[in-house]
């Protein structure tokens, strides 16, 4: 990732995750786990962190809203999709509710991540860019 990369998603008012993001820990993730499953884990986190407030989950969409209502408060999507019997993507999207993101984003983002990597059979990330 460049410099200029890296100050613009620094100074950014959203950041998200992605196949082919250069940030290599900002890809997709991808776990060996049903939709389902991974959709209630990931409402059951949200649950269990003050910071979070669960807006809506469409199991249907594959899409889970958040408020972030402590730290950088902002709007957080994200979004879980079956690829294959049991193998699902997670994708994650924040957005700042006012002002520059300053790398908040990006490390809730990766912390997120760890905590699905714990609970979940982890596959790799951006493993779907070919």
């Amino acid at each position: 990732m460049g410099m200029m990369s890296k100050l613009s998603a620094f100074f950014n008012s959203h950041v998200e995750t992605s196949e082919r993001n250069e940030d290599e820990t900002l890809r997709t993730h991808y776990y060996k786990t049903t939709k389902d499953k991974l959709m209630d884990g990931i409402q059951s986190l949200i649950a269990s962190e003050e910071r979070f407030s669960l807006l809506d989950a469409s199991k249907e969409r594959g899409e889970i809203s958040v408020n972030v209502v402590r730290g950088k408060k902002g709007f957080l999507v994200i979004t879980v999709v079956n690829v294959r019997p049991f193998k699902t993507s997670v994708d994650i999207s924040f957005t700042v509710e006012k002002g520059m993101n300053l790398g908040y984003g990006q490390k809730m983002i990766r912390q997120f991540y760890q905590r699905l990597d714990k609970e979940y059979t982890f596959v790799g990330v951006g493993i779907n860019e070919q």
